[in-house]
This record gives C-alpha cells, sequence and structure tokens, in this order.
C-alpha cells in the first residue's frame, strides 16, 4: 500500500492578506464599542462607579481611550501577539464595566468570538501586512559593521 503524504500548503501572501483583514474588523469593533461606550458615558461611569472601580471616572476613561489605542496599533500590525492579549482583556474590563457586573451571555460570547478571531494573529503572528513584519525584515538585512 503506497504511503500517503498530505501536506497543507499554505500561500503567505494570501495568509498574510487574511489575517491583515482580522486584524482590521477585530480593530473596527474595538473601535466601535469604545465609542459606544463614550457616548454612552454618563451610564458607562456610573456602572464602573457601582463595580466599585478605584476612581472609576478616570478607570473608565482610561479604559475605553486604552481600547481605541490598542485597537489603532493592533490595525498597524505592531507588537501584535501582545497587543491582541491586551485587547482581549481591555475588552472584558469594558464589558464588566459596560454592564455593571452582570456579564451577559452575549456578551460573554461577544468576548469568545473576539478571542477567536484574534487567535491567528496571538499564535501565528501578523502576516507580512504589518509593522512587525516591517521590522523583522530590517533587522534581518541589517549588516555588522565592525
Amino acid at each position: 500500500m503506497p504511503e500517503l503524504d498530505f501536506h497543507c500548503r499554505i500561500d503567505e501572501g494570501t495568509f498574510s492578506v487574511v489575517v491583515f483583514l482580522t486584524r482590521l474588523v477585530v480593530s473596527l469593533v474595538l473601535i466601535y464599542t469604545a465609542i459606544g461606550g463614550l457616548l454612552y458615558y454618563r451610564e458607562f461611569l456610573y456602572n464602573a462607579a457601582a463595580v466599585g472601580w478605584p476612581m472609576p471616572i478616570e478607570t473608565g476613561i482610561f479604559l475605553l481611550v486604552l481600547q481605541i489605542i490598542l485597537a489603532l496599533v493592533l490595525m498597524l500590525g505592531w507588537f501584535t501577539r501582545l497587543v491582541s492579549v491586551l485587547s482581549v482583556i481591555c475588552l472584558s474590563l469594558v464589558g464588566l464595566s459596560f454592564f455593571a457586573g452582570n456579564l451577559n451571555k452575549i456578551y460573554i460570547a461577544f468576548i469568545l468570538l473576539m478571542i477567536t478571531a484574534l487567535l491567528p494573529s496571538m499564535l501565528l503572528g501578523p502576516g507580512r501586512i504589518s509593522l512587525d513584519y516591517k521590522h523583522a525584515l530590517r533587522r534581518a538585512r541589517k549588516t555588522f559593521r565592525g
């Protein structure tokens, strides 16, 4: 019986485009949720106080601004793995504040979908369309000057 040899062949260009589009969509969703918190800032800050955050106004605004910054950095593909993990943590804290400590099942499913969407970026890297790739390429081409 002949031995079967199956290999998964991945086109790196297509992979990079898919990971970029995933990062882009996730970033837009993160920005959308942060802007939603900013538009309903009274309820958001009231709920942040109800959760018991220290300095609820500053913490609430900090979380929303941090989420927007993380989304922009994720869109650019800079420190992609770290930013992906931080984005999920920040989104969880924003949701905890937004729902006053009572996370509903739909928001938990939303966070799980965001984690699933960010898994390729976390595990496999950002792909060619990113600042991480440009930085790695620059470091690889750098020659020793002695």
